[in-house]
């Protein structure tokens, strides 16, 4: 399989092959690393987001209500800062328990540890202006607040170290509302000024180290990938393209050598050193045009003089057909005449012997009887055969004439009855007809009759005694099918020459040119005309154009 990387362009194919993989499959993963970074903090930022908002609500209702009192724990200190805006740290209960008030930003710090110890995230609130130690900026607090002063960012975000961990800062300012003022007014506040911010803290050590993993998990899905894709396109090509190549190279080689025996021959052409391959399987497609064209040119000339040669000898023969045909319908027309002579003088001979009846003696009268009859038979049976042949040789040479007239096909089969009754009650058959009585077609009335004639004779002569022949009428699709069918022993020989000239089958009576003559009509008529093994014996049919 390696030997294909011989071939140069092969070589090619997988180089620039890689380097398209490597760009476009390292820049699907890096989009789908970027995405799912993207992703991951966004999800960060959601989260940050709305812990932001319920410290927002919190602190918003803890300031609408102007601060709230809780009864003092021991381990409770008041809020000595309330005292700088001139707020009670406590107060006294009537039940004598002290009760001490909690501002938002104190309540803020207390829900921050919570959230420390329980949550896994904490926060807290940070201001250019504090007053609160706690609450000092420290230097990522102070980059964010000092770009909400000047309107740079509306919120900051940031992943560091703090402590050995890694965190996501999440800044977002707080704007100074008219239920801030009773506490921070005397810090010069107004309405809408930046007096602050919440800062929040997501440790993010654990989502860094998964996506680390994830990453790593990425890197060998892509190198697996890489190499599988590489090795099923190389099987694949060096299996549909690489592979038949090398056997194109192998046989231009081959048929190189065999029409230049000797490499060395100075008429050998010179073979030029292509880039690849393929221009040099097209140098030589191209060498073996050209000498194709070269006998292409020549058998053209053969072609043209032996073509030349056939039409000289195709003219004689059409010649010595038309003679031919000419001779036979002659020869037949001249020898029918004399046969017809023959038959009349016969039967008149005949009617003498019938008026000296009484003159002869009984048995010369039977004996010339006798002879005059098988001459008449004999007579007749040559003026068919004449006949036939004459309309069997019009056929073929297209001189058929037919006189179409408009006929119901159900008084032609009563018809043909009448003249085959007699053949019929010897054999003491019963006819089975199936004609619809409006059917009208347009035909030759005479041929199709002897066309029925012929096939219905054939039924009876093949029928056994007492047996039923069908005969049907039926339209199909814009034709009209005639079916005869007897129940005799069935079609042996079901080939195309049943209805060739002279051909009887296993029957030696007759001619053997019942059927050709019916395929004679039938044909120019446009018609089709088969047989077929039915049920039980042979069916004959044949189909008609309507029209």
């Amino acid at each position: 399989m390696f030997s294909v990387l011989k071939l140069k362009v092969a070589q090619k194919f997988l180089i620039y092959l890689n380097l398209f993989f490597i760009v476009f499959l390292l820049l699907l993963f890096f989009l789908i690393l970027q995405k799912f970074e993207k992703l991951v903090f966004e999800n960060l930022n959601k989260q940050a987001e709305s812990i932001f908002q319920q410290i927002i609500i919190t602190r918003k209702w803890i300031a609408d209500h102007g601060g709230i009192y809780v009864e003092k724990l021991p381990w409770v200190k008041p809020n000595p800062y309330l005292e700088l805006v001139g707020e009670k740290s406590y107060i006294l209960s009537k039940e004598g328990k002290i009760l001490i008030k909690e501002n938002p930003a104190l309540v803020t710090r207390q829900l921050s540890e919570y959230s420390k110890k329980n949550l896994y995230y904490w926060f807290k609130i940070t201001s250019l202006k504090y007053l609160n130690p706690l609450n000092k900026p420290d230097d990522t607090e102070s980059e964010a607040l000092q770009s909400f002063a000047l309107k740079k960012a509306t919120v900051y975000q940031k992943i560091e170290k703090i402590e050995g961990t890694f965190v996501y800062r999440y800044i977002k300012p707080l704007v100074t509302e008219e239920s801030c003022l009773r506490c921070h007014e005397k810090q010069g506040y107004k309405i809408g000024d930046v007096r602050g911010a919440i800062s929040i803290f997501i440790p993010v050590e654990d989502t860094l180290r998964r996506l680390a993993s994830y990453k790593k998990i990425a890197i060998t899905i892509f190198i697996f990938g890489f190499l599988t894709i590489n090795s099923i396109i190389f099987f694949l090509s060096y299996r549909f393209i690489f592979y038949p190549l090398q056997c194109l190279i192998r046989l231009l080689k081959i048929l190189r050598k065999l029409h230049y025996p000797k490499s060395s021959d100075e008429k050998a052409p010179l073979r030029p050193s292509p880039i690849n391959e393929w221009q040099q399987i097209v140098k030589a497609i191209n060498d073996f045009v050209k000498e194709i064209n070269n006998y292409e040119d020549m058998l053209e000339e053969k072609i043209r003089q032996v073509t030349n040669e056939l039409q000289q000898k195709n003219k004689i023969l059409e010649d010595l057909i038309e003679k031919k045909s000419f001779l036979l319908c002659n020869m037949a027309h001249e020898i029918k005449t004399p046969l017809t002579s023959i038959k009349g003088s016969l039967e008149y001979l005949k009617f003498l012997l019938s008026q000296n009846e009484t003159n002869l003696p009984l048995s010369l009268k039977e004996r010339m009887d006798d002879f005059i009859q098988v001459a008449q038979r004999n007579s007749e049976r040559l003026i068919k055969l004449l006949t036939a042949l004459i309309e069997i040789e019009r056929a073929e040479t297209k001189l058929l004439e037919l006189e179409l007239i408009e006929f119901s096909p159900l008084e032609l089969l009563q018809e043909v009855i009448l003249m085959l009754e007699n053949n019929l009650k010897e054999k003491n058959l019963s006819l089975k007809i199936e004609a619809p009585e409006d059917l009208i077609i347009k035909a030759d009335y005479e041929k199709i009759l002897t066309v029925v004639l012929n096939l219905l004779s054939n039924a009876i002569k093949h029928s056994p005694s007492h047996g039923t022949i069908s005969m049907r009428v039926k339209e199909e699709n814009g034709s009209v099918l005639f079916e005869i069918e007897d129940e005799g022993k069935g079609l042996k020989d079901l080939s195309p020459r049943i209805f060739e000239k002279f051909y009887k089958g296993t029957n030696q009576e007759g001619f053997g040119l019942g059927l050709t003559i019916a395929k004679a009509y039938v044909e120019a008529h446009q018609g089709i005309i088969g047989a077929k093994n039915g049920p039980k014996g042979a069916i004959f049919y044949f189909y008609l154009p309507k029209n």
